[in-house]
């Protein structure tokens, strides 16, 4: 049997070619879990997302006299201060909730994240006041944030006839700092772990409506208690912060796995390659 020298070698080159090459693939990976791609596997997903509350929404919280639970799993982390008469009121808060999923897009070189989930949140109740009609409570928790459309979702849980609302667009956010690419480049059959923190700022409502048929309505505000959660919505040169901000740490353990077929794509080369090589040595 004889072989093309030429087609043997053209072959080879095709095939070494074709490993080098990869199709960007979308997908995404859950916390425990492990995620193949392109030749790479991920895993031991870490990290958390805090939303810190802008200061009009401390504000019109302790207008209408707001209590905050944590929904697990996350953390509230709440400073306060004691007026003069004895009243407790919020300084800062904010809900810290592990991060559970993460989408991303990757092309065998970098991952770009497309999209990150969170579980756990913050339980807002409220009494009868002088900014309030009466009883009402408001869950906000499991954020998941879209980079693509720049939409944060939630899931919903409010008092007085609002009920559950899953994976609700929420809120939009106006801008994102941090790297958002995780670059594999560096990455062989050794394990290594990338991480990236960054901030989403400016997060008002996708529908100003639900100032009414969300927030008013949960939490049983009448129009004090109205005009403080308003405030908070309202755009101006004064208040750029809106609902407040989003910082995600995120980190991903990562390590080169050829598939199988990217083996069997190798041996063909090789074979090719010491086929045209013994043939010229008996030449």
């Amino acid at each position: 049997m004889t072989f093309n020298k030429n087609l043997i070698a053209a072959t080879a080159l095709m095939t070494f070619a074709g490993l080098a090459q990869a199709v960007t693939e979308t997908g995404t990976l859950a916390k425990g879990e492990t995620m193949l791609s392109n030749g790479y596997e991920f895993s031991e997903l870490s990290g958390s997302g805090t939303l810190s509350f802008s200061k009009l929404l401390v504000t019109a919280l302790n207008l209408a006299s707001v209590g905050m639970q944590a929904v697990p799993d996350a953390v509230l982390q709440i400073s306060t201060s004691t007026n003069s008469s004895g009243a407790v009121k919020y300084v800062t808060a904010s809900a810290a909730a592990p991060v559970t999923a993460l989408t991303s897009s990757f092309d065998g070189v970098t991952a770009s994240i497309i999209g990150v989930g969170t579980h756990g949140g913050s339980l807002q109740t409220t009494v009868k006041n002088n900014a309030t009609n009466g009883a009402g409570s408001l869950s906000i928790s499991d954020l998941r944030v879209d980079l693509a459309t720049k939409t944060i979702y939630a899931d919903i849980d409010g008092g007085n006839g609002v009920g559950f609302k899953d994976n609700y667009a929420l809120w939009t956010y106006d801008t994102l700092t941090g790297p958002t690419v995780f670059d594999v480049s560096d990455v062989g059959q050794t394990p290594v772990t990338k991480s990236s923190t960054n901030t989403l700022s400016g997060l008002f409502l996708v529908n100003s409506s639900d100032i009414d048929n969300i927030f008013v309505k949960a939490l049983n505000l009448n129009n004090t208690g109205r005009s403080g959660i308003n405030a908070v919505n309202n755009r101006t040169a004064t208040n750029t912060a809106g609902f407040g901000s989003i910082t995600s740490s995120i980190a991903v353990t990562v390590v080169a796995v050829p598939e199988p077929s990217t083996y069997a794509l190798m041996g063909v080369g090789l074979v090719g390659l010491a086929l045209f090589g013994r043939r010229r040595a008996a030449r």
